[in-house]
């Protein structure tokens, strides 16, 4: 008899188990999904045409012959930044990816990357060390841009860093980010590199309870030119529920105004946070919130973030993208 209670007792426990575990989250990201899209195809890398190529705004036109000899990202508008060094511009020793092949020459960063002009050149550094040292991860383990940061963080000198967060840190923020509430946007199917391509055939989808983030010229984006405008499409009253989250705090009840500053322009080691894309800012909240990222400099806002649902970090994010920096 005692056997068979104790098999029973087992099978109970397995069961309890089994019915908790289906009752969490597939993964640490399954609340707010959307902010890390997962594909298995790509346009990234898509051939250009024959050429000449050149875009609107740039003197710059190439050959398709000089465009597939580039050495590093093309600078369409040197006139917008002072001369790289080379950890951004390239070529880079030990064939690290420059700086600017995801984050643009100007700093604003393209889809699925972070915009770095303005940041203050100690937080750079620091962050790129976190990625080095596995303490800044994702939330979701094969984001790949993350995977791209932790390669390149183990790959750069100090010295090269330290040049490249000098760079960044001098550049005025631009500002190619709008922000558009509506019901729906274009259709779009998630890339296998972190962002969203526009979906064959065209057509709109429902927004939903999610934001929409894409860029209005991605093949242009792909070839370098960091002057095409990204788009948040976010559903219709998440700015207005994002400014009273952003204002009070929320259910975290810490105002992002206490450490990021007036006008959320950054405040000593707090980066300035208007004006960032809502992908960026909500994929940063949820890493916080889960715990992916835990360097030294993260531990007052992992406390923030736990306070915030999966609305109130679209919401918020929506919200700050739609601020001028």
């Amino acid at each position: 008899m005692g056997c068979v209670l104790r098999s029973m007792g087992l099978i109970l426990i397995v069961a309890a188990l089994f019915v908790a575990a289906c009752g969490r989250p597939a993964t640490p990201t399954s609340d707010l999904a959307w902010a890390y899209p997962q594909g298995e195809s790509t346009t990234f890398g898509a051939s250009p045409g024959p050429g000449p190529v050149s875009m609107p705004g740039s003197a710059l036109t190439l050959s398709r012959q000089q465009l597939d000899a580039a050495t590093g990202p093309v600078d369409w508008f040197p006139q917008d930044h002072p001369p790289p060094p080379a950890a951004v511009g390239g070529p880079v020793l030990g064939g690290a990816t420059p700086c600017a092949e995801c984050h643009g020459y100007n700093g604003a960063g393209y889809p699925g990357s972070a915009d770095l002009a303005g940041l203050p050149a100690a937080y750079i550094i620091a962050q790129v060390n976190a990625f080095r040292t596995g303490q800044r991860r994702s939330a979701l383990a094969t984001q790949p841009n993350t995977a791209e940061m932790i390669k390149l963080a183990r790959a750069v000198s100090p010295s090269a860093l330290a040049a490249a967060a000098s760079y960044f840190a001098a550049l005025p923020r631009p500002h190619w980010l709008r922000v558009v509430e509506s019901a729906t946007a274009p259709r779009t199917r998630p890339d296998k590199y972190g962002w969203l391509d526009p979906a064959p055939g065209g057509g709109t989808e429902a927004v939903g309870d999610r934001i929409v983030e894409v860029s209005d010229d991605l093949p242009r984006s792909f070839l370098g030119n960091d002057h095409v405008m990204l788009t948040d499409y976010v559903p219709p009253g998440a700015v207005a529920r994002g400014r009273r989250i952003v204002e009070t705090g929320g259910g975290a009840g810490a105002p992002c105004s206490g450490c990021h500053g007036q006008g959320l322009a950054g405040l000593g080691p707090a980066p300035p946070i208007a004006g960032r894309p809502a992908g960026y800012v909500a994929r940063t909240l949820w890493d916080l919130r889960t715990g992916a990222r835990n360097d030294p400099g993260a531990a007052p806002m992992q406390a923030v973030a736990r306070g915030l649902t999966a609305a109130d970090v679209r919401d918020a994010s929506a919200y700050l993208a739609s601020l001028k920096p």
